[in-house]
């Protein structure tokens, strides 16, 4: 009879983990959170303040504040002022799940909590044995990296204990979270528009957006040339020459392009020079969290999220390592599983002489090993019972991996130069000396830097058969994709890896952003919600002041700072910004309705007015806010949000309107 219950978050996981274990362990799912902060009306009861009578309207005023502060504590679940005490309740779909677990665990002797290594499955192990009774069976946490055999054994063989330290940094990340967001989406209800929300850092991402968008509504373009020839040797071989130009030479005026040509056109072209340089391309690390996500957006076409549950599937599988990961570091037996398929498969010459090894970035969290396969020699054709997309993603992993510890790729980089009075021209081409890690992960080059030069030597003399003058423009900076999104966030310190996908799904399901040929594009009321964020919340909106946060958080996980006093030291900051934006008088501008002298076609009483939303700019009925049969809903689409005017400039709206007229 089992004596054992092991517990994990999610049934694929279960049944993978309970193929290495023996009859003594009953395996079951938590199928994720079991315990949260209340969703919609609290189960707490409700502790109403009555209001006495004949007390003075400045005592009545400060009671219903009471009574409103106590209501918001309520729906938050969690109470700054008191100690940041929380409300935990079972998730209304997870009563059965915990019925169902404690009653195995009545039956055994030990439970282990074998949840995720990262701070959300300590914080998941916390709240199981907290919903089991911590003072009713003997629990042990256990962690592993890969869903191995031989990984599982060995953390059973050693257990450990619940890793509070970690599970204070996820709770002050889920409290402070909680509190921006239940507290400062009121205001933008308020001061823009109903169903508006607000993030610790989803706003700072969607200022990244915007900033960008910005960059480019302001970018004027400025015309310039560029010029090369096509030159002819004595072997009618074509080379393509270019007009040598540093990034911070000035643009190519039209008058001295068309001298050039005159110049070229009129002259011998004589090789003035010709060297040749060996070039040695390392690999890239194994992939991290980050790295892959933007891998596999650019080579996949996956989103972020689409990633992150591909990986998830490939880990419970027992395919690869754990998913969530800043360190692109691999195990001494992991690189030795690699070096035996390299020189198995392609041959010692593929084989560096010593191990490569790659180390952690300082600001690394939950260091765990990098994201790899768990058997070198499981290529991705060999996956069985998987989606297609599982195989294209561990392909993806298996040849970073692998190339990780291949030698360098070795090319023989040749350029060849012609000069005509100042001007130098260049043909460049390069000839692969040794492919080296590029025989099993693709390295992307340009396309003039794939070039094969003919043997030129220093003094031939070319023909020339056609020169090439074009007219250009310089371009504004490119709009973020997700991968590029990802790499700024990560850049600036702003969320984790691991809350990427949410900060993405976040903006766009907000109405802040839409992708379009896999590019973001800021709506209108993106704009305004940045704008006024920056405007009155300067420290949630700062890109330093988000990165410490992050940082802090670190340093609660390590044990080196006390959760709550950085809970408190953001909190206070924020509620001295909160009041000062809440005012009618010099708080967060408002957005004003902008009045027309459209007859509403609903009630034919009242005017229509310019309103702003997530899904664009409107026309609503003027008389939206009356009371009982007069009050009307009627609206009228007006615009897309991204063609948008600004709802506070009313001379803008007037013109829009007119010539929509």
């Amino acid at each position: 009879m089992p004596n054992s219950l092991v517990i994990v978050e999610s049934p694929a996981k279960a049944k993978t983990i309970s193929k290495y274990l023996g009859k003594d362990y009953i395996v079951k799912s938590s199928v994720g959170h079991i315990r949260d902060l209340p969703k919609g009306k609290s189960k707490t009861p409700a502790k109403r303040l009555t209001l006495p009578k004949n007390i003075s309207p400045e005592e009545k005023i400060k009671l219903k504040a009471k009574n409103d502060r106590a209501r918001l504590v309520r729906r938050m679940g969690v109470d700054p002022d008191n100690g940041w005490k929380a409300d935990y309740q079972i998730i209304p779909d997870k009563e059965k799940v915990i019925k169902d677990l404690r009653k195995a665990a009545k039956s055994v002797d030990h439970v282990y909590l074998a949840t995720d290594l990262d701070r959300e499955g300590e914080a998941i192990a916390w709240h199981l044995k907290e919903a089991l009774g911590p003072n009713k069976h003997e629990f042990s946490r256990v962690r592993f990296n890969q869903i191995t055999k031989d990984a599982i054994i060995e953390s059973f063989s050693d257990p450990k204990e619940i890793d509070l330290d970690l599970v204070k940094a996820q709770q002050a990340r889920r409290f402070l979270d909680r509190v921006v967001g239940f507290e400062l989406s009121p205001l933008l209800w308020k001061k823009i528009a109903r169903g508006l929300s607000a993030g610790r850092v989803q706003s700072v991402a969607l200022r990244v957006l915007v900033e960008r968008e910005r960059l480019i509504q302001k970018f004027v373009p400025e015309e310039f040339w560029e010029i090369s020839f096509d030159a002819i040797d004595k072997d009618n071989n074509n080379i393509n020459f270019a007009l040598n130009r540093k990034k911070s030479d000035p643009l190519l005026p039209e008058l001295e392009a068309k001298e050039i040509v005159e110049l070229i056109n009129s002259s011998s072209l004589k090789i003035s020079d010709v060297s040749k340089k060996p070039i040695s391309i390392k690999p890239r690390p194994p992939f991290i969290t980050s790295t892959l996500q933007q891998a596999a957006s650019t080579k996949l076409s996956f989103n972020v999220k689409r990633t992150m549950r591909v990986a998830q599937k490939l880990y419970e599988a027992g395919h690869i390592t754990y998913m969530r990961t800043d360190a692109p570091s691999l195990s001494k037996e992991s690189i030795q599983d690699a070096r035996n398929f390299i020189t198995e498969n392609m041959g010692e010459k593929y084989l560096t002489n010593a191990p490569r090894i790659y180390s952690s970035t300082e600001n690394a969290q939950e260091a765990h090993e990098a994201i790899r396969p768990t058997n070198a020699f499981l290529k991705a054709s060999d996956l069985q019972k998987v989606s297609e997309e599982e195989v294209r993603l561990y392909g993806l992993i298996w040849q970073q991996y692998i190339a990780s510890q291949m030698p360098n790729a070795e090319y023989l980089s040749t350029t060849a130069k012609i000069e005509l009075k100042e001007y130098t021209f260049s043909a460049k081409g390069r000839e692969v000396v040794f492919d080296g890690y590029t025989k099993v992960a693709n390295v992307d080059v340009k396309d003039s830097d794939s070039n094969i030069l003919p043997i030129l030597n220093e003094g031939d003399v070319l023909g020339i058969d056609k020169v090439n003058l074009d007219q250009k423009f310089t371009k504004p900076p490119a709009r973020f994709s997700e991968a590029a999104l990802v790499k700024e966030l990560e850049k600036k310190g702003i969320g984790r890896p691991s809350t990427y996908a949410s900060i993405i799904s976040t903006i766009q399901d907000r109405g802040y952003v839409e992708i379009e040929n896999r590019r973001f594009f800021v709506k209108k009321i993106g704009h305004i919600v940045a704008q006024r964020l920056m405007d009155s919340f300067t420290d949630i909106m700062d890109y330093d002041f988000t990165a410490t946060f992050e940082d802090s958080l670190d340093k609660v996980a390590n044990g080196d700072l006390e959760w709550k006093n950085v809970l408190n030291d953001f909190y206070d900051a924020f509620q001295n910004d909160l009041i000062s934006a809440s005012q009618d008088d010099g708080g967060m501008k408002s957005n004003q309705p902008v009045p027309t002298n459209i007859t509403c076609p609903g009630c034919s009483k009242n005017t229509m007015i310019i309103r702003n939303s997530s899904s664009g700019v409107f026309l609503g009925c003027s008389g939206y806010d009356n009371e009982g049969d007069e009050k009307c809903k009627t609206t009228l689409k007006l615009i897309s949000g991204d063609e948008a005017v600004s709802v506070d400039d009313a001379e803008e709206a007037s013109n829009l309107l007119i010539n929509m007229s």
